[in-house]
């Protein structure tokens, strides 16, 4: 029998884990409630946009559009590719692009990968005949000659498109409530060309709608894009700001409590994209919704380095990594793992020898250096989460080495391995 304390702190356990389950239930009702919403919304949006561009089975500027019943079916097994488009006048071809990302969307597993595209990458445009920045295509042709260069530029097709301009952008900010960002420092710019006048505080805030265009357009010393760090490839400039942005609006999106701003969000939508999305998809979307989160959503910027050709600036891509970005972010396939290699056993050598058997195993070492100290007696390789610790086990066998879970572990490489006095060299 259960002494009275023991009893009132059973009843207290049990009434915690009812209130628990009723709120998980509330919080899925409300979820699902907005994903039924949001797909009505979507739908109408997208239907208002097929009827007035005239969605039929004609090519428009070369790109053939199918069914919508062959679209629903197309879009079951593979990913949904749509290229996001920002401009400073939606609309109107003779503006550029400001922004340029492309989304690969796996429905059945909630996955995405996002590849940002710097405005100044230099690509070859064949209607021209000629280089130009990428930036500069939205000028000649459009969104649809926008989704055909990126097309050729990355190998992949690019299925839709959504545009909107910076007016839209900031409208949108304003009525989901703002966006928490934690601004790395002080942000100052003035050009009264642009009527541009960029004043933010560094630290964590809520952005509206005009400081969060702020906040994506301002440019630093590092301009649009730079590589900051050849050799763990971490790049730093307005492209890595506006990827941070762009998974806090995802975040932001995806909180049940965006239902409450939905009736004015909804008029905000309508005016503020152009698409060529059918309804159809787009209603898919909205209830697949459900199976996204942020942990399943991977981002990365296209690879290279800026130069100086013929007089202008430009940003060259390095082709190889391009083409493993490519793989990695849209067709999601797995790219090699990153080491450091770090002798923490003071014979000399060690790390080298460790290296060149990791690199023969398919793994890319970033760098080879002298740990801490010389006095680790295990060999440890560590880790910051379960999915790389799963990828790294053959590693350990192959090695010998004591694997580690570190989930506060912050290291631009996937795998730290520290060779301790144990290490039998071969």
């Amino acid at each position: 029998m259960l002494s009275p304390e023991e009893y009132a702190k059973r009843k207290r356990e049990l009434e915690a884990k009812r209130a628990w389950k009723s709120e998980q239930r509330r919080n899925k009702l409300v979820k699902n409630v907005l994903l039924i919403v949001l797909g009505l919304v979507l739908m109408g949006v997208s239907a208002y946009y097929s009827y007035n561009q005239g969605l039929r089975n004609e090519p428009i500027n070369g790109v053939n559009k199918k069914p919508e019943a062959e679209i629903a079916e197309e879009h079951e097994n593979h990913r949904t590719h749509i290229l996001f488009l920002g401009t400073d006048d939606k609309g109107k071809f003779a503006s550029r692009t400001d922004t340029i990302i492309l989304a690969a969307l796996d429905l059945n597993k909630g996955e995405a990968g996002l590849i940002s595209i710097p405005r100044d990458t230099r690509v070859y445009i064949p209607e021209r005949d000629t280089w130009d920045r990428i930036n500069a295509v939205h000028a000649y042709g459009g969104p649809k000659m926008t989704m055909k260069i990126v097309a050729d530029f990355l190998d992949v097709n690019v299925d839709y498109y959504i545009e909107t301009d910076f007016a839209g952008f900031s409208r949108i900010i304003d009525t989901l409530g703002g966006i928490e960002i934690d601004v790395e420092k002080d942000m100052s710019y003035t050009d009264t060309a642009q009527d541009l006048y960029i004043d933010i505080k560094a630290g964590k805030q809520i952005l509206d709608g005009k400081e969060a265009l702020d906040y994506v357009r301002y440019r630093d010393y590092l301009g649009d894009i730079a590589l900051v760090n050849p050799q763990y490839d971490i790049y730093g400039g307005r492209v890595e700001r506006q990827r941070k942005f762009v998974m806090a609006l995802i975040d932001e999106v995806l909180q049940p409590s965006t239902i409450l701003k939905l009736p004015k969000l909804i008029s905000q939508l309508w005016g503020a994209v152009n698409t060529d999305l059918p309804w159809t998809l787009a209603l898919k979307l909205a209830f697949a919704a459900e199976r996204f989160t942020t942990g399943n959503i991977v981002t990365s910027v296209i690879p290279g380095t800026s130069d100086k050709l013929y007089g202008a600036w430009y940003w060259i891509p390095d082709v190889e990594g391009t083409k493993q970005v490519v793989d990695q972010i849209i067709h999601g396939i797995q790219p090699p793992l990153t080491a450091e290699v770090l002798n923490g056993s003071g014979v000399q050598g060690a790390a080298g020898l460790v290296s060149e058997l990791l690199k023969e195993n398919k793994v890319d070492v970033k760098r080879i250096g002298n740990a801490d100290h010389f006095n680790y007696l295990i060999t440890k390789i560590s880790v910051s989460s379960k999915e790389t610790a799963d990828r790294a086990v053959h590693l350990a066998e192959k090695i010998g080495a004591e694997l580690m879970i570190d989930t506060k572990r912050e290291s631009p490489v996937d795998v730290t391995i520290i060779i301790g006095k144990d290490y039998q060299i071969p």
